[in-house]
Order: C-alpha cells, then sequence, then structure tokens
C-alpha cells in the first residue's frame, strides 16, 4: 500500500505527520485505474477498427426461435417464447440481442452484447460477459452475480469488470472476474476463474474441465470455493449419445440434485427435453423445446 492511499494527520504532542490508512481513498484509486484500462483498450480497439474501415462489411443476420414448457409446482404447464437474433458485420464487430415474449405479453430484451475483435483482442459491451465457470443445474454451485459490464479478450484469457448501474455511474465497479482457459490438458480443457466483488470485499473461485473421454461418454465437472462463506460446491457432467446428464452438491450434502436433457434434431428444428430432480424435497420438475434456426 502506497501514501498515495493514506490520509495525513497532524500529531499534535509529536509535532509530526503521520499517515494514516483510507479504504475509500483505495477503492476510488482501484476504480480509476481500471476504468483507464479499458478506456485504453477501447482506444486501440478502435484505431485499429479504423485502418480496416475502407471496406464496409456486410452484416449477417442470424437467430433462433425457441418454445420452452415447464411444469411448475402445481402440475401445471406453462410455456414461454424466446427469439435469439445475432448480427456479425464479416468478423469485425458482431451484436447479439436476446429477447422473451409471453403470449399476451410485450416482447423484452432479456440479454444483449455488442462488441468486436482486432488484431486477436476482443472487448464487448452487454449484460451477459460474465466469464465465471459454470455447468448444466448449476443449483448448488457459488455463481457471482454480473450485469452490465465490458469484457476483454486476449487468446485464452478474459477479465469482465461489472458496474453497479452503468447507465449512472460508470465509475462504480461493482465485481472484477477473471478466466484462463488451458486448451489442451492430458485431453482436457481446463478453465479457472475468479471474482471479486468491490463492494463486500469477498472472493468467489472456481475451476472446470471437460473432455475426458471413456468410451461412448465424454465427462467433466466444475468445482467453486466461497471464500466468505467458507464453502465447497460441486458438480459432474456426462454426455453421452445425444443425452447430458448432471449431479451437484456441496460439502454439507454431497447429492442434492440429478438431471439432464435430451436433444433430437429432427429436419430444421432441435427438440430437448429434460428434467431435474431435487432429492431433498423430492422434486421432479420436466421440461420440454422446441428451437428453430435461421
Amino acid at each position: 500500500m502506497s501514501k498515495s492511499d493514506n490520509y495525513i494527520m497532524y500529531n499534535i504532542k509529536t509535532k509530526k505527520r503521520q499517515f494514516r490508512d483510507c479504504p475509500s481513498l483505495r477503492k476510488r484509486k482501484i476504480m480509476k485505474n481500471t476504468i483507464f484500462s479499458v478506456v485504453a483498450v477501447f482506444s486501440m480497439a478502435g484505431a485499429a477498427f479504423a485502418e480496416d474501415a475502407a471496406t464496409v462489411p456486410s452484416p449477417v443476420i442470424s437467430g433462433e426461435v425457441s418454445l420452452n414448457f415447464t411444469q411448475d409446482a402445481n402440475d401445471d404447464w406453462g410455456g414461454a417464447m424466446g427469439l435469439d437474433l445475432g448480427v456479425n458485420a464479416s468478423g469485425l464487430a458482431t451484436v447479439d440481442l436476446d429477447f422473451e415474449a409471453v403470449d399476451g405479453g410485450a416482447v423484452t430484451l432479456e440479454n444483449w452484447t455488442v462488441g468486436t475483435e482486432v488484431g486477436g483482442v476482443g472487448v464487448a459491451m452487454g449484460d451477459d460477459n460474465g466469464v465465471f465457470v459454470g455447468a448444466e443445474g448449476e443449483q448448488t454451485l457459488a455463481a457471482p452475480a454480473m450485469t452490465e459490464s465490458v469484457k476483454v479478450t486476449v487468446g485464452d484469457a478474459a477479465v469482465a469488470v461489472g458496474f453497479t448501474d452503468w447507465s449512472s455511474d460508470i465509475t462504480d465497479i461493482s465485481n472484477i472476474q477473471g478466466a484462463y482457459t488451458i486448451g489442451d490438458l492430458g485431453g482436457l480443457a481446463v478453465t479457472a476463474s475468479g471474482d471479486y466483488n468491490m463492494d463486500s470485499e469477498n472472493i468467489v473461485l472456481g475451476a472446470a474441465a471437460s473432455g475426458l473421454e471413456l468410451g461412448v461418454a465424454s465427462v467433466g465437472g466444475t468445482v467453486t470455493y466461497d471464500v466468505d462463506g467458507e464453502k465447497f460446491a460441486f458438480e459432474g457432467v456426462a454426455n453421452v449419445m445425444g443425452i447430458t446428464a448432471y449431479a451437484n452438491g456441496d460439502q454439507d450434502d454431497a447429492f442434492q440434485n440429478v438431471g439432464g436433457e435430451y436433444t433430437l434434431n429432427l429436419g430444421g428444428a432441435e427438440l430437448t427435453a429434460g428434467a431435474n430432480y431435487d432429492l431433498n424435497v423430492e422434486e421432479l420438475t420436466p421440461t420440454i423445446g422446441v428451437s428453430f434456426s435461421f
């Protein structure tokens, strides 16, 4: 910690100046340095993009329409329609918009991402840019929240800086996430990640591995550790013949949920059927879905 992170007091008895730690000054300094770093990355990406601006790319629009049905605790089946739109300008810029619509209701924008990649450096802004590891069910894993954020990707490394309320103050940073993926470690793809909350100063660590081939099955797993909560959580995932199955728990209860999903491609449609069984409350939650890509 440097003297710039402190404030100065004058001791009348000793007639000497004394330095005192000031956490708020230190936090503002961290936020200031982070904002400067993000602006620098955007500036470099913008300059590189300007060099290629002579050729205006034709955007390619793609998307997916999905219908999903879920059975609730009252044994009633509810449905929702989703619309996922993607715009790619010949690899120079991408826009991803996820909409959701309910019959008789308004169409709402659920998630959005706008970004570009120049010279091996990817920069994206949106509300779905978290880089913390995940799995399939994720009922027991630690999942640090991240809303609007800026994500910078270089090779297999990624850093995301989240904002508390980006519409009012982009210097108010909520949390910072980082992740690094090792592409081939004995046939496994291994990712390590971490999350630091600027307000609570809590740290959450995570690691995921996938791609272990066992005959007809491919298996993997994810583990997380919440430092303040002092809790490990884990989930194992297996893929075999179109079926994705999982089981998860934590250090206090090793088996809490089991579930899976089966995917079938039929013509231009993708059909899915799955379920989750909560072992603690003995409750089964089935789901059915159909989607069309264009």
